[in-house]
Formats: structure tokens, sequence, C-alpha cells
């Protein structure tokens, strides 16, 4: 059995995120055969990776781009093969029962990412957040998550050298105004605005946030 739902839609910029589930012949035959990333056997990663390009892929179709093939820089970062007007960004993240993926394509710069409320991030938050970040986010695993995923947004966008403490900044006025109408953040000074979205699979799987920019609207 294979199948991605797609959870999360955004037409400016094109993006979407959803979670997959595969048995190991689909992924097997689907990474034997794949194009999607030409660069890259597939086939000779771990079941858990081949799963992960799996979504991704899915998530491009979803975005009604089935044939746009994909390349990483020496930094990693993903770029559309031959299409240089495309800027592209991939997110993903496994659980124990489901993988999430993320892509978005747009005319700028753009980031997109998912990430799970985890306890970990209370340990880390000191690496990622300057101290008023910290004071006006708190410390609750939904907050923290969705701090660190619209971070990633900047840093896929416009890094790689950036910092995220000190070059990174979420101007965060609550979760209720953060999810109905996104983020300002700022890259060394640059403003921009970020969307932001609480995803969950089932009740009984942990919730997982999705964020997107920067955006226009």
């Amino acid at each position: 059995m294979a199948d991605f739902t797609v959870i999360f839609k955004s037409l400016a910029p094109l993006a979407t995120a959803g979670f997959g589930t595969c048995d190991e012949a689909v992924v097997a035959e689907w990474a034997a055969a794949q194009a999607r990333f030409p660069n890259r056997d597939i086939a000779a990663l771990p079941l858990a990776r081949q799963l992960e390009h799996w979504c991704v892929d899915q998530a491009f179709h979803a975005i009604g781009q089935p044939n746009l093939r994909i390349s990483h820089t020496a930094d990693g970062k993903p770029e559309a093969v031959g299409r240089p007007e495309i800027h592209v960004s991939i997110a993903h993240h496994s659980t124990a029962d489901v993988c999430w993926a993320a892509v978005a394509c747009s005319d700028s710069a753009i980031g997109i990412d998912v990430e799970a409320e985890r306890d970990q991030l209370q340990r880390v938050v000191s690496r990622f957040l300057s101290e008023p970040e910290r004071a006006a986010l708190g410390t609750a695993p939904a907050e923290l998550a969705a701090a660190w995923a619209i971070k990633e947004c900047m840093f896929k966008a416009f890094g790689p050298a950036l910092e995220f403490r000190t070059d990174l900044e979420v101007a965060w006025c609550g979760m209720e105004s953060a999810e109905a109408s996104g983020v300002t953040g700022h890259v060394r000074g640059r403003e921009g605005r970020y969307r932001v979205a609480r995803l969950q699979a089932a009740p009984v799987h942990p919730p997982v946030w999705v964020a997107l920019g920067p955006v226009r609207d």
C-alpha cells in the first residue's frame, strides 16, 4: 500500500505538506526507477531514507510538478535541474508511524520546513533563540517548534552563511496571531512574512509545525 495525504497547501508561493506511508516493495520499486533525483542512488539508501524521498516526490506531484528534477549544491541546498528560474525548498520528518514531507517552488528565494513538537528543543533553545525571543516565546513545545521551523525557512531561503541566534529574528506575537496571519521575521534586518500551521496525521500521532516563507501576502 502507498499513500500520501496532503493537509497543507499554498498557491503563492506554490507549496504543500503532508504525510506518507508506503510498504517496502512499493518504495523499492519506485527507488529503482525514479528520475526525480538523478544524481542520487536512492535504491542504495536505507528504507527510511527511501521513504523520505518517495514522500518528497509525491509532494512535488501534489503541486503539479511531476517531472521537475532535483539536484543538490555542495552545501546540500536543493535546486531544480535545468530550471534556474525556479527556487525550490524541501523538508521531511520521519516518525515511527509516518513520514512528513513538504516542498515549495517560487520565482524568488523560498524556504519550507516541518518540525515536530519535541522536548529536545527546550534543551537547545539558547542556541537558536536570542534572549528577547525566548522571553516572547516561552518554553512550550508548540511555540519552540514553530519558531525553529520559521528560522529553518529563513536559513533555507537565504543561507547558508547565517547564525540562527544572531542573524535570524522571529518577532513572535502569540500563537493565535501566528496561525491567523503569519509571523514577521528578519534575516540580518531584511523583513519577511512567514506562514505557520500546526499539522497532525491523526489524534494518536504527535503534531508537527510547517513554516513557509517569505510570503508576499
